[in-house]
């Protein structure tokens, strides 16, 4: 791998890929415009050394900005079967939504099989659920991690806790010693995929296809395992419980106040860009606990996305050339991940040096750590298994009532997990769909 990033110039010598990018498809012949949807900040001067690269490719990007409105106009254009464009972002949650309208094109037909090899084997799962038909190329990921106050952990006298044991006993001696005013940890009641991540780290299943059928299990050995394991704490006022990505939440990180949390690759970004100067340098990331002591990593992903290419394309060959590119070259994963922070799905890209550049940050706010190299550990630990399913956007909204009522004290963690099954599954029979 190499240690330094190539010039521009050298990149793109004679339309060339790096030595380390995978071959990819030969360009079309003829003059092509690619209509892109996409949210990553900064993708129009990743696409400018595309187009460089292949000067008979002209890419359009629009920016919708990302959530409900930017899913809601391309659902509208693939059933209008008119409209679309031939590239867009879609999180790995929401493909199977997309998959069910018949508006992508599977890309196994044009040899998307042939790069399986180059990504972390439990992206390509979330685009290939079946293993044979392709729906999307992975583009970034969200693998679980620790982050933590390395100085509050030191002053309570606490280690990085490397089991779950270890972690609830240390919450344990930090509210005693702080005379509850720090907490260890922090639950987020408020988004079903964090949680959703911690349990799929232990094995959770919560969707599986069955031929034309599906089998939904959100209420699965694996949440109940966890949202337990979670609800003790919060009953013993050892872990808090502040809205992610609130200014109460940052005020409170920043300022010792929780002491630590389990963050996506994403995460760390979000520290150093929200808390700036507060606690600066003092943060860490480590291995997430396991539930058994074990030198393996397993871990789970909280967000991540992917590129799709529409049925509507004109120019599909053309669209996949992008998709491959964009998500396997270095040129590529360096400029996404600069002007994007995306942590790549490509195998390969968790070990460029850009990623472990401890002078900026992420790293730098972490104490100058090679937080990637965490993060890439973790990536490469997931479950491969793990599926989503069409009704999810449902699940993931009923999931928030259910935890307000438990942690007002009106259901047990049980109760609020049968209950998140019970009135999800009841969803998906009126959406039209065979499950159980």
């Amino acid at each position: 791998m190499k240690t330094a990033l190539l010039s521009l110039s050298a990149l793109l010598f004679a339309g060339s890929a790096l030595a380390a990018d995978p071959a990819f498809p030969k360009a079309p012949a003829g003059k092509v415009t690619l209509e892109v949807w996409s949210w990553v900040p900064g993708l129009d001067k990743t696409v400018a050394a595309f187009e460089k690269a292949y000067p008979n490719i002209d890419v359009k990007v629009t920016n919708l900005g990302g959530g409900p409105q930017t899913y809601t106009k391309l659902l509208t254009t693939l059933k209008a079967g008119t409209g679309a464009p031939d590239v867009a972002q879609v999180e790995y949650g929401f493909v199977p939504s997309f998959v069910d309208t018949g508006g992508l094109a599977d890309l196994s037909t044009l040899g998307a099989n042939n790069y399986k090899k180059y990504f972390v084997p439990w992206t390509w799962g979330q685009v290939s659920p079946d293993g044979k038909a392709v729906f999307a190329i992975p583009q970034d990921t969200g693998p679980f991690a620790m982050v933590y106050r390395d100085d509050v952990l030191k002053k309570y006298g606490i280690a990085a806790p490397k089991t779950w044991a270890e972690y609830e006993k240390a919450a344990a001696t930090m509210y005693t010693k702080s005379g509850g005013k720090v907490k260890m940890g922090n639950f987020y009641a408020t988004f079903a995929p964090w949680f959703m991540a911690l349990a799929w780290a232990d094995g959770g299943q919560f969707f599986k296809r069955d031929g034309d059928s599906w089998v939904q299990t959100l209420n699965n050995p694996s949440a109940k395992k966890v949202l337990n394991y979670w609800y003790g704490m919060i009953k013993k006022g050892h872990v808090g419980t502040i809205q992610a990505f609130t200014a109460d939440y940052w005020n409170a990180a920043g300022a010792g106040q929780v002491a630590s949390n389990f963050e996506a690759a994403w995460g760390p970004g979000g520290y150093a860009g929200s808390m700036k100067d507060k606690g600066a340098g003092l943060w860490r990331a480590a291995n997430i606990p396991q539930w058994t002591a074990s030198n393996t990593v397993k871990s789970g992903n909280w967000g991540g996305s992917s590129s799709v290419v529409t049925a509507q394309s004109k120019n599909k060959q053309a669209a996949l050339l992008f998709s491959l590119w964009l998500n396997l070259s270095e040129t590529a994963i360096s400029q996404n991940w600069t002007n994007g922070g995306l942590f790549p799905a490509s195998d390969a890209g968790l070990d460029f040096a850009i990623l472990k550049d401890k002078t900026k940050n992420p790293s730098k706010f972490f104490g100058g750590q090679d937080i990637s190299s965490v993060y890439a550990t973790a990536s490469r630990g997931v479950n491969v298994n793990f599926q989503w399913a069409p009704w999810f956007p449902f699940a993931n909204d009923n999931f928030n009532k259910q935890m307000d009522l438990m942690l007002k004290g009106k259901l047990t963690p049980n109760q609020a997990l049968d209950a998140w099954q019970r009135e999800t599954l009841a969803e998906a029979k009126k959406q039209g769909y065979t499950a159980r």
